[in-house]
């Protein structure tokens, strides 16, 4: 009896054991959530990158760039972004609005903003490697399915469903940091679950309340062998804009 006792004290401990295991185990989306937490808090952004193009050899191509971004009510992100260098893309314009819902290009030499339909939207921009889609995404978007994949001592590891009609990827996985909770490394899977593109953040910025700021995003283009590298060079937030900043009109200003 004793021994059947201790067996059945042994087998209740481990069951409440692994009810607290459980219980105590982080959610995806609390991870998303501790994620969104480590973000900086801004409302608007302004940062000069230099952009660094990488293709099959290995050759270089260096261009520098300007970003103005505000986020809405609604936490919808737009952008503008423009080539300051060199002289074959300088005045070149990106107008991404609520997270890719209208993006107009502006060329210099054509004098006419272009929307960019949905269908266009996994062209490649400027040869940088990146469409329109990859510029546009968010992958922390509320309405993607997500799933916790596994977790291991340094990483959890997240899949993301994207949904919607204009989507090229079948699946996105993170890979994120699990003491500062941001994503170091995304894989994009295409349609037929293909990895096709990765991103890497080889650098960041934590401050004083240890929000984070990406610093070094390489990314690569596996199916296209060439690499696409931002360095951010200057980072201003809450910065002044104008109410119709981001519209067609802004896109043929010629200073920003």
């Amino acid at each position: 009896m004793k021994l059947r006792f201790k067996i059945f004290i042994f087998t209740i401990f481990v069951l409440l054991l692994s009810i607290n295991v459980i219980v105590s185990a982080i959610t995806v989306d609390e991870i998303m959530d501790k994620m969104e937490e480590k973000a900086p808090d801004f409302t608007t952004q302004k940062t000069i990158s230099e952009m660094i193009l990488i293709d099959q050899k290995g050759k270089e191509e260096v261009r520098e760039m300007i970003m103005f971004s505000r986020k809405g009510e609604d936490e919808k992100t737009s952008t503008l972004m423009r080539f300051l260098s060199p002289k074959s893309v300088k005045g070149v314009t990106l107008l991404n609005i609520d997270d890719g819902e209208k993006i107009y290009l502006y060329m210099p030499a054509y004098d006419k903003p272009r929307r960019i339909a949905g269908s266009s939207k996994q062209e490649e921009f400027m040869g940088t490697g990146l469409s329109y889609e990859d510029m546009s995404m968010d992958y922390k978007d509320k309405d993607y399915e997500k799933k916790l994949l596994e977790e291991t001592d340094s990483e959890y590891i997240v899949k993301i469903m994207p949904s919607g009609e204009d989507v090229s990827y079948k699946k996105i996985i993170l890979h994120i940091d699990k003491e500062k909770f941001y994503a170091k490394k995304v894989e994009f899977y295409n349609t037929n679950e293909n990895l096709t593109k990765t991103l890497e953040i080889n650098k960041i910025r934590i401050d004083e309340n240890g929000k984070i700021t990406p610093l070094e995003i390489e990314f690569t283009d596996i199916e296209k062998n060439k690499k696409t590298k931002i360095v951010i060079k200057e980072i201003e937030y809450n910065i002044e804009l104008s109410s119709g900043f981001f519209s067609i009109r802004t896109l043929k200003k010629p200073t920003l």
